[in-house]
């Protein structure tokens, strides 16, 4: 299972996102947040298509 399929993982570099951002405007904090949750939700969503057609394949369920 890779990385960003793992709570606790991405929940610290969420963490190390935000304590990076410490000193600049809230809004800058939200955009940079919102982007970076976009991303692992993106990685995530890839991955289970990906396994799920792997697993398709390996099960004769092929289109």
């Amino acid at each position: 299972m890779p990385w960003y399929n793992n709570p606790e993982l991405t929940c610290k570099v969420l963490n190390r996102i935000a304590n990076r951002y410490r000193h600049v405007p809230l809004q800058d904090l939200n955009k940079t947040m919102d982007y970076v949750t976009q991303l692992l939700w993106t990685k995530q969503e890839r991955f289970c298509v990906s396994r799920s057609s792997v697993a398709d394949g390996f099960n004769g369920r092929r289109q």
